[in-house]
Parts: C-alpha cells; sequence; structure tokens
C-alpha cells in the first residue's frame, strides 16, 4: 500500500486533472483480414499528453493500415489499473512510474522520453533571481515525499545550501490550495509544475517564474542537460509483433511535439477541445513545459541519472532499483 501511495502521489503530480475524460473517436483502417485494427493509445490528463494533442485531432494511419484509437485518461487510478490490465498498448506517463511498473514485473518498454522537467521557483519577491538568493528563506513545495521535493532538494545541495539547514521547506499545502495563497499574495515563494505557474501567474502577474530548476540541474549536475520527467511505454507484445506501427507512431510523436512547441495558441485551443483545459493558460504554459522528444539509445544516459538521484532520496519512487537494459531494448 506504501508503494501504491507513491505511485499515486506521483502520478498526480504530472498533470491537471479536470472533470471530462476525451476519447479519439472514429472508424479504423481495414487490414488485409478485413478485420479493424487499432493501437490503443493513453495518456495522462495534463502536460504529459499535451505533445500528444495533434494526433488526437489528425489520427494519422499507420504501417499495415493501423490506427490509434487515444484516450485522455482523467484519473491516475484508472491509468495504472489499464497498464496493469494490458488494456492500453502506448501510455505516456511520468518517468518514475515507468521504472515501477518495470520493477514490477508488467511487461512494458521504454519507448521515448516526451517532455522534460517543468518545476520553477515563483515569487512575487524581486530579490530572488538565483538559487542563493534562496539561503534562509522558507519555500512552500507540493507532494513531500515526490519528485518536486527531490529535485529541489538535489538543486539546494548543488548549489551549496543544506535544505535541512539553511532554508525551510514547508508542505503544508497542496498544488490546488497553493495557488490561491500565492495569488492573494499570502505565501511569496513556492516550487510549482507547469501549467500551475502560468495559471498563478495569470490571476497575479506579481508571481512569476523567478529561477529555473531544469537549468539549474542542467548546470550542477554535471551532464549540461536538464532531467526527462515524462515517459511512453509500449506494451512489449506490441514492439515485437509490429514494430513498423511503432516507429511510425514515434516519427508522428516526434512531429507532433514540433508542432506543439512552434503553435502554443492552436495547441490551448486543442487542449480545450480534447481535455477539457483552459485555451489560454495551455497557450501560455507551452514554451515552459519542455516538450522534448528523445528515443532511449539517446535519452538512457539523463533517464538513467534522475532514477539514481531519485532512488538516493526514495529508492520506492522507482520501484526499489534502477531497470536493467531489458527495460530499453
Amino acid at each position: 500500500m506504501k508503494r501504491l501511495s507513491v505511485l499515486i502521489s506521483v502520478l498526480i503530480l504530472a498533470g491537471l486533472h479536470f472533470s471530462l475524460t476525451a476519447e479519439g473517436v472514429g472508424e479504423a483502417p481495414q487490414n488485409l483480414s478485413g478485420e479493424p485494427e487499432t493501437i490503443q493509445v493513453a495518456g495522462l490528463k495534463g502536460p504529459t499528453s499535451i505533445g500528444m494533442l495533434p494526433l488526437f485531432k489528425n489520427r494519422p494511419s499507420f504501417a499495415g493500415g493501423i490506427q490509434a484509437e487515444y484516450r485522455v485518461v482523467q484519473e491516475p487510478q484508472i491509468m495504472l489499473a489499464r497498464i496493469m490490465s494490458g488494456e492500453v498498448d502506448i501510455a505516456a506517463v511520468p518517468i518514475n512510474l515507468a521504472a515501477v511498473l518495470y520493477n514490477k514485473g508488467v511487461p512494458y518498454r521504454f519507448g521515448a522520453v516526451t517532455g522534460d522537467g517543468l518545476l520553477y521557483v515563483v515569487s512575487s519577491r524581486k530579490d530572488i533571481s538565483s538559487m542563493e538568493d534562496l539561503r534562509g528563506r522558507t519555500i512552500y513545495c507540493i507532494a513531500q515525499g515526490s519528485t518536486p521535493e527531490f529535485i529541489l532538494r538535489y538543486a539546494l545541495d548543488r548549489s551549496g545550501i543544506d535544505p535541512a539547514r539553511d532554508v525551510t521547506i514547508d508542505f503544508r499545502f497542496d498544488q490546488v490550495s497553493i495557488t490561491p495563497q500565492l495569488v492573494a499574495g499570502k505565501i511569496d515563494l513556492a516550487v510549482l509544475p507547469e501549467p500551475f505557474v502560468s495559471i498563478v501567474s495569470a490571476k497575479n502577474p506579481e508571481v512569476q517564474p523567478v529561477i529555473d530548476l531544469q537549468k539549474v540541474w542542467a548546470r550542477t549536475s554535471g551532464t549540461g542537460e536538464t532531467y526527462p520527467i515524462t515517459a511512453v511505454l509500449v506494451k512489449a507484445e506490441l514492439m515485437e509483433s509490429k514494430p513498423e506501427a511503432v516507429e511510425a507512431f514515434f516519427s508522428e510523436y516526434s512531429d507532433a511535439i514540433d508542432w506543439v512547441i512552434a503553435h502554443p495558441k492552436e495547441t490551448g485551443l486543442l487542449a480545450e477541445e480534447f481535455m477539457d483545459m483552459p485555451a489560454g493558460i495551455i497557450a501560455l504554459a507551452v514554451p515552459r513545459l519542455n516538450l522534448h522528444f528523445q528515443r532511449p539509445v539517446e535519452a538512457r544516459p539523463r533517464v538513467d541519472e534522475l532514477y539514481r538521484v531519485l532512488h538516493s532520496f526514495a529508492p520506492a519512487s522507482v520501484g526499489g532499483s534502477i531497470p536493467s537494459d531489458e527495460f530499453y531494448e
């Protein structure tokens, strides 16, 4: 139960959850036998699935006339259940959940990274622009025991700031209740993911992102690169039986991400249409969502580095161990 709790808190961190589930519809093309063939694709509602939105709209066909049926999963528990049952062929999930599922023996493989970190220190103060400026202050952070806390502590430590002595980290607010506190000016310094950053800034322009934790990671980790946050899992059986369709899917996914980056306003409209998310907020958030497509060979060094850091804070957050070579094959 404790590990399941970690999974759920990690998933909740990955995106906004509204009241509507959108599902791709339409008739699938016929294969040679006359039977329709579809790949079931699911993405958790929120930033995890923003890069997939053009696929929802255009529904391209893949090798052999295969088409995908797209679903936005409203609740993290539902996503977890669909993956565990094998109902979903391809799923966009938080990257540490991918490791947890692999370590539980769930037969999915790592298909791609589709997004990097999206955590920011936001503040209404004018005297904060660097990690050193956080020394001696109270930082409000959501989701104790999950990725935001671990990234914040890592960034502080690598910047020469002792998280236990040099700052106070306050976890009293969750990602929903912290928003009105920042908007009303009751707190003035917090760590938030997008699109919550854009939501707060839209309601109170005095509150702006003052530190990009992704850049801090890139600078202090020694890698020159930031950490990934979204993974796409593919059912192992699908990778083996329909490799051409899987490759075609990822080619379309890469193009979709490029389109989203170049068209934030139109992406906002798609988010409103398919995920019941506010178009204007998503349009503002797109440049800070850090959408980034990488296949496993290129992404693995960054993925493994993140897993090592998370494992050092809480082994359960990656399922107890860092995935082996098989995960990436």
